[in-house]
């Protein structure tokens, strides 16, 4: 924002590229935030709930690190296909460089000052969590069976409560009062949705709903979920993200057995699909900060976005057709009897 700012007060900057790399800057910022929350399986809420479910209907558990091989290389290709888009076809630049840029950029570090002792200690906090989240699955449990993913998230929430925020000080780097004001209708939502899985199984409805969809039977696994990736992202540019993956996630595993195929197919599909939706403020988070920032119209995004989508839904159904099944070695033709 304060470079945008500062372009439009220059006087050297011409009066459409302002406009034009504001938009650009804006688009950037949203896009690159939900293609960077893919790769790993805390960075979307959806990510999560597939989890969730994959653990609530067949006991298996996708660890930080099975998540990364897959959502890695899905979030590095889709930065670069967006960068290009973004600077070669979405825009025109007429400026090769924009005047004070760098300059702006250098004032504004030099406003934050140096890192301070708090900053430092929720620093080593993070990176200590993020490591053991990583290396969990293949080093941790060897030490320590029974750790999973939600005791290190716990550990680090208490170790921030116990850290002091400098030296010498009684206040710890984060307070109770300052806790209860975290997004608690998102952990809400993400409890529903393994609520509404549950159910789904329980009842019978996931079931019956898999049975009306055995026309399916006969449509090839990549055509099925090509249909299914476009489907589940355009679904998400009116619906939140995590509301669409915890609505149509419970369906997606019964449907799997119906019409015998591997369920991790659609089920990982869908939920890299709905990160995937960048035309209209509702669909992701990025998307409705970056609206409300003044700087985008509806038009705008969805004039933009929606090539976007249409390279994101070709990336997401290749790498899932043909790369998921290796890296996660299973056979995509067919639905486990371990499962059923």
């Amino acid at each position: 924002m304060a470079i945008i700012r500062q372009l439009q007060d220059n006087p050297e900057t011409e009066e459409n590229e302002r406009r034009i790399f504001g938009k650009a800057l804006m688009l950037a910022i949203a896009y690159s935030a939900s293609i960077g929350g893919i790769a790993t399986l805390i960075g979307t809420p959806p990510n999560l709930v597939l989890a969730g479910i994959v653990q609530e209907i067949y006991g298996i558990e996708i660890t930080f690190s099975k998540w990364i091989v897959i959502g890695l290389p899905i979030s590095a290709v889709l930065l670069v296909a967006c960068w290009i888009y973004l600077t070669r076809v979405a825009f025109t630049f007429q400026q090769e460089s924009f005047p004070g840029g760098k300059a702006e950029i250098d004032r504004q570090l030099v406003a934050l000052g140096k890192i301070s002792f708090e900053e430092k200690a929720v620093l080593l906090v993070f990176v200590a969590t993020a490591l053991a989240w990583i290396s969990r699955s293949f080093l941790l449990n060897k030490w320590v069976p029974e750790l999973d993913d939600t005791i290190i998230a716990i550990i680090a929430g208490v170790l921030l409560f116990l850290l002091p925020a400098g030296r010498g000080q009684k206040r710890k780097l984060i307070k109770w009062k300052e806790a209860v004001e975290l997004p608690w209708g998102v952990l809400l939502l993400f409890g529903g949705g393994l609520a509404l899985a549950e159910g789904f199984k329980t009842s019978g409805l996931a079931g019956w709903i898999g049975e009306q969809l055995t026309l399916l039977e006969g449509v090839s696994i990549g055509l099925l979920l090509l249909i299914l990736v476009a489907g589940v992202n355009f679904l998400t540019e009116i619906t939140s993200n995590l509301a669409t993956t915890a609505m149509i996630l419970p369906i997606l595993a019964p449907l799997a057995a119906i019409i015998d195929v591997h369920p991790f197919v659609l089920m990982v599909g869908a939920t890299l699909a709905a990160s995937c939706a960048f035309m209209l403020p509702v669909a992701t988070p990025p998307n409705a900060v970056v609206f409300g920032s003044g700087y985008l119209k509806i038009p705008d995004m969805v004039r933009t976005g929606f090539w976007l989508n249409v390279i994101s839904i070709a990336v997401v159904s290749l790498v899932v057709y043909f790369l998921l099944p290796y890296l996660w070695t299973f056979d995509p033709n067919g639905y486990p009897a371990n499962l059923k």
